[in-house]
């Protein structure tokens, strides 16, 4: 009767798991024809199931990529993280460089450059670990992106150089890969003022258009070239390709491009005088954006119908755009911090969601132990040798289970950790970043848009107001650049930690409450982006965290590299603190500075004591994790 009951439930399983398997390939399907709300709810079931390692990487990876489709993108960002997690531990290369490829345009929208450049340069790396040339090429697009998004434009164009010269080679070439590469290109040349250049690679796509694989990229060419022939100042031949894009997009019912090409073929009409033209297709453009509701396009109708009220002096209808753009700019940024505690909240019930599969996973286990077990006395009325061989063996293996599901416990927590640290310290930063911009710079316009004003009064002297509001532009430019430098150092791009380094520590030096001195060993050639965008946070967190809460007069910044090990070291005189209260504080950076060092592979220490002067912060890292991908300056 056992053995009965025991061959029943084996038979159930199997069914339960061919059920699941179907499940899956029908999800998977739906994903790849872009069915993406459907296929997330499979998925988003799927995922309460006993799926394996594998299947719950790729059902998390897809989550991640229709989320992005419909502008979920905190949510895409959980679910991208979780993804990797996966792939990481069965060491699946394939799959870790597409989760990180798309992640890293994730990462680029939310503003987190410095994620994305890293991660572009994993996925470069994934993909070259498991010889796929046409990711490798795909990759090095995405690193243009990337550096066309931070500005870094000559940077951009020699990595699509790099990625020509690999498609050149290329047994797999095909004309979508090549539109790709001159279409990225082609806007980091015209962002970079060399708009006749990017005009030509448009024109090598369109001469081409017919062997693309679908009309996406042809589409998206079209509105480019109206954008760059409009900022040679040929506006007649930008409206021509802005009409031949609103064809394509209204054939395919696109509401997003149509809202964008009628906005600029709004800006193009009034730039030549067709003042009606302008007014029929604003009006347009703002009527589908406010239909679609998508906030990004409703910002830029708003903006454009502000200018071109001013322009046909309607001052009072002007003004009322503009304060319903700051108003919806406002909202934005408070609806931005109600969805990242709504992800919070998501990652919260996704993990205790997925404790209670593992739960149910381990309560399977045990269930299948026990008809294993009625199976062995069975046996063991034939072989009492095996009996015993069977038990020593099961409990070995339900040890073992036991010891990773406590290992993967304390992972995931950890990346939890990691993760909300990461995400508070992207919203601080955020927040910071406003408040400089309102607080500095959008008074510095103000004023200087007051000193222009103040030439409609015959009686004011040119000369004097000119002078003013050269004054006023030199601060702006002052205050832009201790911005730009805040968000992404450009020393530590072109020139490298050294000389970053050196940048940081003279300008907390010029304030006179602390003076810094660096000293550097075995740094002739430039570490890898990770290594030195890892240990000049850091830096930066603790001399921060020195200005703020310590007393100390004086410190040292050292950095040595030999051939086998990197190391940081941080010497202040202040007064010794009790270590606990900055490992356990609420603040975020201790879990960052940790978060970068796991990041290099480092390991953190910090030597200090109540009562006793100075105190000592140590990174120590492998130096080969530095020479696996060197930056060129």
């Amino acid at each position: 009767m056992r053995l009965l009951i025991s061959i029943i439930l084996i038979l159930a399983g199997l069914t339960i798991n061919a059920q699941i398997t179907e499940n899956f390939e029908k999800a998977r399907e739906l994903a790849q024809d872009y069915q993406y709300p459907e296929s997330n709810v499979l998925f988003d079931q799927l995922l309460q199931t006993e799926l394996n390692i594998l299947q719950r990487g790729q059902a998390h990876y897809y989550l991640m990529r229709g989320f992005w489709e419909y502008n979920q993108f905190d949510l895409s960002l959980a679910h991208g993280d979780s993804a990797l997690y996966y792939f990481e531990q069965i060491e699946d290369h394939y799959w870790k460089g597409n989760t990180l490829y798309a992640l890293c345009m994730n990462n680029l929208v939310s503003g987190a450059y410095d994620v994305s450049l890293i991660q572009s340069q994993q996925a470069l790396d994934e993909f070259i670990m498991v010889k796929d040339t046409a990711m490798m090429i795909r990759a090095k697009g995405r690193r243009g992106i990337v550096f066309h998004d931070i500005g870094e434009y000559d940077e951009g164009i020699r990595t699509l150089k790099e990625a020509f010269e690999i498609y050149q080679n290329f047994s797999g070439k095909n004309k979508d890969l090549l539109a790709m590469i001159h279409g990225i290109t082609a806007i980091n040349y015209d962002d970079r003022g060399d708009s006749d250049i990017a005009v030509e690679y448009y024109k090598k796509i369109l001469g081409f258009k017919e062997e693309l694989s679908s009309n996406r990229e042809v589409t998206r060419t079209y509105n480019n070239m109206g954008n760059s022939l409009m900022k040679l100042g040929q506006l007649a031949e930008a409206k021509k390709y802005f009409l031949l894009n609103l064809e394509t997009n209204e054939k395919a019912g696109f509401a997003y491009g149509i809202a964008t090409v009628k906005t600029n073929l709004g800006t193009v009409a009034y730039k030549q005088g067709d003042y009606e033209a302008a007014k029929k297709f604003l009006n347009e453009a703002e009527a589908i954006s406010y239909e679609i509701r998508d906030a990004e396009k409703i910002l830029d109708i708003l903006q454009q119908q502000h200018f071109f009220h001013e322009l046909t002096n309607k001052p009072s209808v002007s003004l009322d755009y503009l304060k319903k753009y700051h108003h919806l700019k406002d909202s934005l940024y408070d609806l931005d911090k109600q969805r990242q505690i709504a992800l919070l909240e998501k990652k919260y019930e996704t993990a205790k969601k997925e404790q209670q599969i593992e739960l149910q996973a381990a309560s399977l286990a045990e269930k299948e132990a026990e008809n294993e077990r009625n199976i062995a006395v069975i046996v063991a009325l034939i072989l009492a040798i095996s009996l015993l061989a069977g038990i020593f063996l099961l409990n070995r293996n339900r040890l073992l289970k036991k010891q990773r599901l406590l290992l993967q416990e304390a992972e995931i927590l950890l990346r939890d950790a990691q993760i909300e640290a990461a995400i508070s310290s992207q919203e601080k930063e955020r927040s910071r970043f406003a408040k400089d911009l309102h607080d500095g710079f959008g008074q510095m316009i103000s004023i200087l848009n007051l000193n222009l004003k103040s030439l409609e009064d015959g009686d004011k002297d040119k000369h004097e107001v000119f002078e003013n509001s050269s004054k006023v532009l030199e601060e702006m430019y002052s205050e832009l650049k201790g911005i730009c430098f805040n968000l992404m150092p450009q020393t530590l791009i072109k020139h490298g930690i050294t000389a970053a380094i050196d940048e940081f520590a003279s300008r907390i030096n010029k304030a006179d409450k602390i003076h810094i001195q660096t000293d550097f060993f075995g740094l002739e050639n430039r570490l890898s982006e990770v290594q030195e965008i890892s240990l000049y946070r850091i830096t930066q967190e603790w001399i921060n965290n020195l200005l703020k809460y310590s007393d100390a007069t004086k410190a040292t910044v050292q950095i040595t590299k030999d051939d086998e090990e990197l190391t940081l070291m941080i010497e202040d005189n202040g007064s010794g603190f009790e270590l606990d209260k900055l490992v356990n504080g609420k603040g975020n950076g201790w879990r960052n500075m940790n978060s970068r060092a796991n990041l290099i592979k480092g390991e953190l220490e910090v030597d200090t004591t109540i009562g006793i002067k100075g105190s000592t912060l140590i990174i120590n890292a492998p130096t080969e994790y530095a020479q696996k991908s060197e930056i060129v300056a």
